[in-house]
């Protein structure tokens, strides 16, 4: 333990702690004009954000009045065709005018691409615009020699006229009946919008309105008109956004428009793809619940390229405009000067920070640090650990002498105090004031036989006898938890399950007591001290609900346990020297230990001071698991129960054979006295083999 030291403020010198507040002061000032930084940043952002939001209005704006354009022509126009036909204006299988009206109907709509009308016997007639604006009409009839049932009429358009160019045929195997705008058609009276794929010329990917026509009652066919989805994709991929933006249209269930058709949003040679199908707000369940523009940042996961994302719904099908926007784009150069002026930021805020650091640690940081270890010790009566810590401040310097200075005032009362006893009850929170409380304890006492003969035989050797006894006994308790309640001349009371809870009491205090036996027997084989007679170590150990908690007066308390059990573990400990036994546990005990250690059923003893009696055993080692019972304690229980059925020669015999198994055992030798008196003089009938301690 430290020496005290003299306080003396003439002679402790430092700085003030108002100086050292006043350096951290001047790193608050750093602190601040990184927080001016950050406000800066900010507003960059702000207006960042309010131009792409402009762009992305004006983007939406135009796709959704290009869709709505093209949607309400096409609306209109089959409108028209239906009115002509249904009207029987023209009829339907009027060749000729029917080719008048669909080659008039597309050259007036520059929307529209594909005119049509389907026979429910599977007939195909429609007219086709090309990319460069040449028309093609096209019939297919179904018919059972299909070698030429496919027609192709090509037509250049010129300003003024149609010029016919050429006719081709062929054979087809399309079927009108069998495509998705045709069966969508058929069970309504209305117009309906699908998705078509397949045509007579191939594949072009298209949305398509289709309408069922009767006339009179009969139904002829279906008519419909479309429009290419290519040009859609085109019209969105030509729009002017930024440098490296880009505007796609997703489908219900997350796929992209392209001019191939539709595509899964997995295009990883496309970083604008990649962070949209990356970010976790863009997923058809999510499109599904999308009622109101969303605004959201993504990066791609490729390249770490940071976007503006914003989601808005298309008035048509569900489909979904999502514009992505590189912040780069947007930002320019903003980014690699807020990344120079952040490098030199963070330099000048390493130095200061530095520079605050080295001064507030050595002049703060340590000397607190010191001061709250000397207190953790004084608090734990851990006084050995108080150590001196020099400050250059006065208040802390003059703080930590002063703690020296109590823990050397503590230490005096150390040697009278269970120390180990007062650290637990601080680390419980355990108030020192009078009271208690009833709780389940395991109790251990322990006691030298012989001891008080050979002290006054040979006192100074057989007090370093007891110190390394009692020390070994303290180091073996503290290891399994248990608390020492205090130390009785040469016996030892401890407890487990208080004031800390412990979950296996009965199992920590029985390998305390093991050790304890361990110890005390390699220091009578040792004999360091060369004592000419060795005392013998007797332990008792038992559990049940005692009262624990500080017992005393006012001025003087005591924490420790009372009750039953803390006598009959006390009595337990003195009926060893009846039996010749080392450790003798109660029955409860025992209960609660299962197979965990080997025990010895040994008698059933109403101990002084109780008229009623209670189970003992005799505890032997720690048991390994799955081991059996040696053959003499077998032989030894066998024989108690044949002593308490009143078979004594029978349980004469087996207590023999245990006392031989054994080589000597004191309890066989007393059962068999026992059993011999009886065999000569018979107890009463009321006799149930319990055996009475008249001592304690």
């Amino acid at each position: 333990m430290s020496t005290a030291l003299p306080l003396d403020n003439a002679t402790v010198k430092g700085l003030s702690a108002r100086v050292a507040l006043g350096l951290l002061m001047a790193t608050g000032c750093f602190l601040i004009a990184g927080l001016v930084h950050i406000n800066w940043q900010r507003s960059a952002d702000r207006n960042a954000a309010e131009l792409v939001t402009q762009i992305n209005s004006r983007i939406t704006s135009s796709v959704t009045r290009d869709i709505k354009t093209k949607v309400d022509s096409a609306d209109s126009a089959l409108s028209s065709l239906h009115t002509v036909f249904f009207q029987d204006v023209i009829r339907i299988d009027n060749e000729a005018k029917r080719e008048f009206v669909f080659l008039s109907l597309l050259q007036s709509n520059a929307d529209l691409t594909w005119v049509s009308f389907g026979w429910p016997n599977g007939n195909f007639f429609g007219a086709r615009k090309d990319a460069d604006n040449n028309i093609r009409m096209v019939e297919v009839k179904r018919r059972t020699d299909a070698a030429n049932n496919f027609r192709v009429d090509s037509y250049l358009t010129t300003n003024r006229d149609i010029l016919f160019q050429k006719r081709t045929q062929a054979p087809s195997d399309f079927d009108t009946t069998l495509q998705p705008w045709y069966k969508a058609a058929q069970p309504r009276d209305s117009a309906i919008w699908s998705e078509s794929q397949t045509f007579p010329t191939g594949d072009h990917p298209a949305i398509t309105i289709s309408r069922k026509l009767t006339l009179y009652g009969r139904y002829v066919g279906v008519l419909a008109v479309s429009i290419d989805l290519s040009r859609l994709a085109r019209f969105v991929d030509r729009l002017e956004i930024t440098q490296r933006g880009q505007a796609l249209i997703l489908a219900p269930d997350g796929r992209v428009l392209t001019e191939n058709g539709w595509k899964a949003l997995d295009d990883t040679h496309d970083s604008g793809r990649r962070a949209i199908a990356a970010t976790a707000d863009i997923r058809p369940e999510t499109l599904a619940r999308l009622t109101a523009a969303r605004s959201i940042m993504g990066r791609d996961p490729l390249t770490g390229r940071d976007y503006y994302l914003n989601i808005s719904r298309l008035p048509y099908q569900d489909w979904s405009l999502v514009i992505a926007i590189p912040t780069a784009d947007i930002l320019g150069d903003i980014p690699a000067a807020a990344r120079r002026l952040y490098v030199l930021v963070s330099i000048l805020a390493v130095l200061v920070a530095g520079g605050a650091f080295l001064v507030a640690d050595r002049l703060v940081t340590r000397p607190l640090a010191g001061i709250a270890k000397q207190l953790r010790a004084i608090g734990g009566f851990d006084l050995h650990a108080v150590r001196y810590e020099h400050s250059f401040l006065r208040e802390f310097d003059q703080l930590s002498r002063s703690l020296v200075q109590m823990s050397a005032g503590l230490g005096s009362f150390r040697k009278y105090l269970p120390a180990d006893l007062v650290k637990t009850l601080v680390s419980e929170g355990i108030e020192a004031k009078l009271g208690g409380q009833r709780r389940q304890l395991t109790l251990l006492f322990s006691d030298l036989a012989g001891f008080t003969g050979l002290t006054e035989s040979d006192p100074e050797r057989m007090v370093s006898f007891l110190g390394a006894h009692l020390d070994d006994m303290s180091q073996a308790i503290h290891a399994t938890g248990g608390t020492i309640d205090k130390f009785i001349g040469d016996s030892v009371m401890a407890f487990w399950n208080a004031p800390g809870p412990h979950d296996t009491p009965e199992q920590a205090a029985c390998r305390a007591a093991l050790a304890c036996r361990d110890r005390f027997k390699r220091m009578v084989e040792e004999n360091v001290l060369g004592l000419t007679a060795m005392p013998g170590l007797r332990i008792g150990i038992n559990s049940g609900p005692a009262l624990v908690g500080n017992i005393g007066s006012q001025d003087r308390l005591n924490y420790t346990a009372l009750g039953d059990t803390v006598n009959v573990a006390s009595r337990l400990e003195a009926l060893n020297k009846q039996y010749g036994t080392d450790i003798l546990v109660g029955e409860d005990t025992a209960a609660a230990l299962g197979d965990a250690f080997l025990l010895r059923r040994l008698d059933r003893v109403a101990v002084y001071g109780r008229k009623h009696g209670i189970d003992i055993y005799e505890l032997v080692v720690e048991a390994a698991r799955d081991s059996a019972k040696p053959a003499w304690i077998e032989s030894y229980e066998a024989g108690l129960d044949a002593y308490f059925e009143r078979h004594w020669r029978r349980a004469a015999d087996l207590f023999q054979m245990a006392s031989s198994g054994r080589g000597t055992d004191g309890p066989s030798e007393i059962m068999i006295e026992r059993c011999k008196e009886y065999l000569r003089v018979p107890p009463p009938e009321t006799w149930n083999g319990l055996a009475v301690a008249m001592t304690k």
